[in-house]
C-alpha cells in the first residue's frame, strides 16, 4: 500500500499533462552565442554548464528526490542542436491536438518558442543530416523502407558506471580528469583531443555540482518557509543530500538514490537522450540498504520503499519531444530507462538479495510506466523473486520484463569483455544485453529494415510497387525461379543491400557526430572513456557497438513458407498468379487468401520447417552485419526489434504471400504475426525460442498476451512462470507479457477515463494503453489472447 506522500504524487503525475517548455532552448541559444569559438567538446560542455547554472530549481511538495530535467513538472525541453527548428515551428500548434504523444505549451512559453528559434535555422544536426545524406539513402528513408539513426539524437543511450559513481563521486572524475591533463604535453592533434575532452568533463561536472548546491539552497529556502515541523526537517536533510552528491561519495540509502537521479537527470538536460538505464541497481546500492536498513537499522524498510518509490516518480518526469512520424514509430512516450534485478555476481553466485524484492515491490505499489523493470533469471535466482514477478505479471502490470541469464551473457560476451562482465551483464538500450561494469556504449538504433518491402522486392525485380520506382538490386523475375532456395538468395541479396544503406548512412551520422556533437557528461561516466580521453562519439567506451533491427521478420517467414508451399510444392497457383493477387491486394480472391493463411505452416505454432525458415534469415542477417565496423572503432550488432515502427512499415507495405492485407501492420518483434500463433502459450514460445537466439548480439524482443481468464490464482502463476522457465530452457533470452482480455482494452478505447491506469508491454517498453493512438491500440488488440475460454 503507497504511503499517503508517495499517493498525493502519483496522483499529480496522472493529473498533469506532460508539457514543452522554453527555459532550455532560451538559454542555450545564450550560450552558444558566448561560447562560439571554443573547441568543440569545450563549447559544449560551457553551454551545459552555463544551463545547468541558470535554469530553475524545482523542489516539488512531498518529494523526497529532486532534481528536474525542465523548469515544469513532467516537462520536455527542446533542443535545437539536434532536431530541426523547422518541425518545431511547423508542429508547435499540432503538439497539444495531435493523437499521438501530445503535449500542453502555455502561450508564453509558444511566442518564445517561437522568437528564439530563429536562430537555429539550418544549424541542427537533422538539418545537417539532410544535406550529407546521399539521395539514394534518403529516398529509401521517406518511403519507409528503412530509417536511418543518429540524424536527430544522439549517437549513445547509456548505462552507466554506476560502481564507480557510488565510490568516487563527481569529485573524483573531475581529480582523475586533471591528473591525465597535467600528466600530458600535447604533441599531436589527438592529445590536445584528449585534454580538450578532459577539460569538458571537468567544466561540465563543475556544473552539476553547482546545480546541486542551488538545490540545496532551494530545499533550505522552502525548509525556512514551511511550517510543518516534519517537513522542514525533511527538507533540511534533502538540503544536506544535495551538497554531499553528486560531489562526492554518498553515506546513505537516501543519498544513493540521490545520486542516481543526480547522474540520470544530467543526461537529459544535456542532451535529447533516451534508453538511461538504472542498470544493476539492486547491485550497486546493496551496500548501502544493507548499512542503513539492516545493519545499522538508521532507516525502516518501509522508509527505504517510500525513498525508492520517490525516486521511481522521478523517472516519470523526463521526456524526448518527438515529430509525428517518430511519435508514430515510437508510440507512448517511451524512455526506455530499465532497472535490472537479479541474475548472478562476477564469480557466478546468486546475485539477488532484498533490494531486490524491494524494487519489484516498488513497481507492484506504483504501477507506473517507468522504469521498467527488468527480471534476470538463471539457475539460482529465488523461487520467491521469479513468483513475484510472475503475480505482478499476472495482475496485468506488464511488467517486469524476463530475461534469461545463460542466453543474455553468451550475447554479451561476443560484443566483448571477460566471462566476469559477461555475468555482470545489464541493458543498454531496451533488451539489449551489454558487457557489465559500465563500459558498454551500446547506440542501439543504427536502423531498421522492413521486410515487407524486400518481399515486394523480389515479387518485382528491385521495383517498389508502391511508387513504381527501382528501390532494390535487380535480382531476377521471380516467375523464373524453379525453386523456393531461389525465390530465398533473391530475399537475402534484398536484404542485405538494404542493411548497407543503413550501415552508409549511419558511419555517415557517427562522423558527423564526432566532429560537432559530443556528448561529454554520459562519455565521462562510461568506463573507458576518461581512461582513453575519449567521447563514446569517438569510441572510448571500453565496448561500442550499433544495433541494426528488423520489422516483419514472421510475415518474412510466413511469405517463404507460403511461397514454398503453395507455388513450388503443391502448384495451388503460379508465381504470376501470386504477384498479382498481392498487387491487387486480392480483390476479389478471398479463398485465395485464405489459402495462403491457412494452408502453409505459420511462424508461431513449433512448426519445426517455418521456424527453420525464421531461424535462417535471421542467421544470415546476423552473421553478415556483425562483421561491419562502425565509424568510432565498434561494430553492428543485430537483433528483432520494431518498436512500433511495425505501423509506419506495414502502412506502405502491399499485400503479402502470407495473405497479409494491403497496410496491415507486420508482426511485432520476434512475436509471431498477430493472431496466427493458435497452438498454446507453449507451442508460440518454443518457436520464438528456435531462432537460436544467442547469435542475435542485441537480442530478440518477444511479447506474449494471456486472457486473464486462463491465468488466475495460484495455478495462473504457475502458468506463466511454466511458460518462462519453458521458454528460457529452449534458449530464449527475453519475454514480456501483457495479462489483459480483448472486452477491457476495446472499453479503454470507448472510455478512456475509467482506464487511465492500464498498462501494456508495446516493445522494450511499457505505456498506458489509453495514451496511445487508436492504429496502436488495435496492433494490441490483434495479439493472440492465448488460453482464453
Amino acid at each position: 500500500m503507497l504511503t499517503p506522500r508517495i499517493q498525493r504524487m502519483r496522483d499529480r503525475y496522472f493529473n498533469t499533462i506532460p508539457s514543452i517548455t522554453a527555459e532550455r532552448l532560451v538559454l542555450e541559444t545564450e550560450a552558444y552565442q558566448k561560447f562560439a569559438g571554443d573547441a568543440v567538446p569545450i563549447f559544449r560542455a560551457k553551454v551545459v554548464n552555463y544551463i545547468l547554472e541558470r535554469m530553475t530549481t524545482l523542489v516539488l511538495d512531498d518529494e523526497l528526490i529532486v532534481g528536474t530535467a525542465t523548469n515544469a513538472y513532467r516537462g520536455a525541453n527542446l533542443h535545437p542542436e539536434f532536431q530541426s527548428s523547422s518541425w518545431y515551428i511547423s508542429d508547435i500548434d499540432e503538439f497539444q491536438t495531435r493523437t499521438k504523444d501530445p503535449y500542453y505549451i502555455s502561450a508564453e512559453d509558444r511566442e518564445t518558442i517561437l522568437a528564439t528559434l530563429p536562430y537555429w535555422e539550418g544549424k541542427a544536426m537533422e538539418d545537417v543530416a539532410e544535406e550529407a545524406m546521399p539521395a539514394y539513402i534518403k529516398e529509401l528513408e521517406s518511403d519507409d523502407i528503412l530509417c536511418v539513426g543518429l540524424e536527430n539524437g544522439v549517437s549513445g543511450e547509456t548505462t552507466c558506471d554506476h560502481d564507480k559513481i557510488m565510490a568516487v563521486g563527481i569529485r573524483g572524475y573531475i581529480d582523475e580528469c586533471q591528473r591525465n591533463i597535467d600528466a600530458i604535453v600535447p604533441q599531436s592533434m589527438e592529445d590536445q583531443a584528449k585534454v580538450d575532452f578532459w577539460k569538458a568533463c571537468i567544466i561540465q561536472s563543475e556544473g552539476l555540482i553547482t546545480y546541486a548546491h542551488r538545490m540545496a539552497d532551494e530545499a533550505d529556502r522552502l525548509a525556512d518557509a514551511c511550517d510543518d515541523p516534519v517537513r522542514a526537517a525533511e527538507l533540511r536533510q534533502m538540503a544536506e543530500n544535495c551538497r554531499v552528491v553528486p560531489e562526492n561519495p554518498p553515506q546513505t540509502f537516501w543519498q544513493a538514490c540521490q545520486m542516481v537521479w543526480f547522474i540520470h537527470v544530467a543526461f537529459y538536460i544535456e542532451v535529447c537522450t533516451t534508453a538511461i538505464g538504472f542498470g544493476r541497481f539492486d547491485q550497486y546500492m546493496w551496500p548501502f540498504y544493507k548499512k542503513d536498513v539492516i545493519d545499522e537499522k538508521n532507516i525502516t524498510r518501509d522508509q527505504a520503499l517510500e525513498i525508492l518509490e520517490s525516486l521511481y516518480l522521478k523517472s516519470c518526469e523526463v521526456y524526448e519531444v518527438r515529430d509525428s512520424w517518430y511519435a508514430t514509430s515510437f508510440a507512448g512516450y517511451p524512455m526506455w530507462q530499465i532497472l535490472v534485478v537479479g541474475g548472478q555476481t562476477r564469480d557466478g553466485k546468486d546475485a539477488s538479495n532484498d533490494l531486490s524484492m524491494l524494487c519489484l515491490e516498488a513497481a507492484d505499489a506504483l504501477q507506473t510506466t517507468q522504469p521498467v523493470m527488468a527480471l534476470r533469471v538463471c539457475d539460482t535466482t529465488p523461487e520467491e523473486l521469479i513468483r513475484f514477478g510472475c503475480k505482478m505479471t499476472q495482475e496485468g502490470q506488464a511488467n517486469p520484463g524476463f530475461f534469461n541469464d545463460a542466453t543474455a551473457m553468451k550475447m554479451a560476451l561476443a560484443k566483448g569483455g571477460t566471462l566476469e562482465d559477461a555475468r555482470d551483464w545489464t541493458i543498454v538500450g531496451c533488451i539489449q544485453a551489454g558487457p557489465g561494469g559500465g563500459g558498454t556504449d551500446g547506440s542501439p538504433d543504427a536502423g531498421y529494415v522492413n521486410m515487407g518491402k524486400m518481399i515486394e522486392f523480389v515479387l518485382h525485380d528491385g521495383i517498389d510497387p508502391a511508387t513504381g520506382k527501382l528501390m532494390g538490386l535487380r535480382t531476377g523475375d521471380p516467375r523464373e525461379f524453379k525453386n523456393i532456395e531461389q525465390f530465398k538468395d533473391a530475399l537475402k541479396k534484398q536484404i542485405v543491400h538494404a542493411y548497407d544503406q543503413i550501415r552508409i548512412g549511419y558511419n555517415l551520422m557517427q562522423s558527423i557526430h564526432m566532429n560537432r556533437y559530443p556528448v561529454i557528461f554520459a562519455s565521462m561516466v562510461t568506463r573507458g572513456c576518461v581512461e582513453n580521453g575519449k567521447s563514446v562519439q569517438h569510441g572510448g567506451a571500453n565496448v561500442s557497438t550499433a544495433g541494426m533491427y528488423v520489422t516483419g521478420a514472421a510475415n518474412l517467414a510466413d511469405s517463404i513458407a507460403a511461397v514454398e508451399k503453395c507455388v513450388f510444392e503443391d502448384h495451388d497457383l503460379t508465381m504470376d498468379e501470386l504477384i498479382r493477387a498481392c498487387d491487387t491486394n486480392f480483390e476479389g480472391q478471398e479463398r485465395l487468401r485464405q489459402m495462403l493463411l491457412n494452408k502453409p505452416p505459420k511462424y508461431g505454432n513449433d512448426d519445426p520447417h517455418v521456424d527453420a525458415i525464421y531461424r535462417e534469415m535471421m542467421h544470415h542477417i546476423a552473421e553478415t552485419v556483425q562483421q561491419w565496423p562502425d565509424a568510432r572503432g565498434g561494430h553492428y550488432a543485430f537483433g528483432i526489434d520494431s518498436q512500433t515502427m511495425n505501423l509506419p512499415h506495414g502502412q506502405v507495405t502491399g499485400a503479402l504471400p502470407d495473405g497479409r492485407l494491403a497496410g496491415e501492420s507486420l508482426c511485432d518483434a520476434s512475436s509471431p504475426m498477430m493472431g496466427r500463433d493458435i497452438c498454446g502459450p507453449t507451442s508460440t514460445v518454443k518457436s520464438v525460442a528456435a531462432i537460436d537466439q544467442d547469435i542475435l548480439q542485441e537480442g530478440a524482443l518477444f511479447n506474449l498476451r494471456f486472457d486473464p481468464k486462463g491465468v488466475q490464482g495460484e495455478k495462473g502463476i504457475d502458468i506463466i512462470e511454466g511458460v518462462v522457465k519453458t521458454f528460457f530452457q529452449n534458449g530464449g533470452e527475453h519475454i514480456q507479457i501483457n495479462v489483459v482480455d480483448n472486452d477491457t482494452l476495446i472499453d479503454a478505447q470507448k472510455h478512456p477515463e475509467l482506464h487511465r491506469g492500464l498498462m501494456v508491454r508495446v516493445a522494450g517498453y511499457m505505456a498506458y494503453f489509453t495514451e496511445l493512438d487508436k492504429q496502436a491500440q488495435d496492433t494490441i488488440i490483434r495479439r493472440t489472447p492465448h488460453l482464453s475460454r
